[in-house]
């Protein structure tokens, strides 16, 4: 009886423990909001708040530097408010990966934004930003 017992508790621990790995590897090294992405590099920081301008549509990108993702599928998941707007799905090819998406906002778009980064379905980080009408 002991040995079933003890066998069943080490096969459950012994899975759990493959299991697990998967969950730590990989790490976003770097993630910001910025205006463009050139050679791979966005160009600047826009922050935490970005203003609403009447008129206009704006871009914003998201870029996500990723370590020790190769094999996995990444997705960047737009949110506004909590509600999906965008998935953008991407296979990680080597172990660094720079991937960038981007969303166009226009006005009536405004409150706050947020993306999460989810690997292989699991959500492993996620950032934001308020689109805010000062109007």
């Amino acid at each position: 009886m002991w040995q079933t017992l003890t066998r069943v508790a080490l096969a459950g621990f012994l899975s759990f423990a493959t299991i697990l790995p998967a969950f730590a590897e990989g790490t976003v090294a770097r993630a910001q909001f910025t205006t463009d992405v050139i050679d791979r590099e966005p160009i600047d920081n826009i922050g935490s708040m970005v203003k609403v301008e009447y008129g206009e549509i704006q871009r914003v990108y998201f870029f996500t530097d990723l370590r020790d993702m190769s094999g996995s599928q990444v997705v960047h998941r737009w949110k506004l408010d909590g509600e999906e707007q965008a998935n953008v799905d991407f296979d990680i090819g080597g172990d660094r990966w720079r991937v960038w998406s981007s969303k166009r906002l226009m006005p009536g778009f405004d409150g706050k934004w947020s993306v999460d980064v989810v690997q292989d379905g699991n959500v492993v980080a996620t950032y934001s930003f308020d689109y805010v009408d000062e109007g």
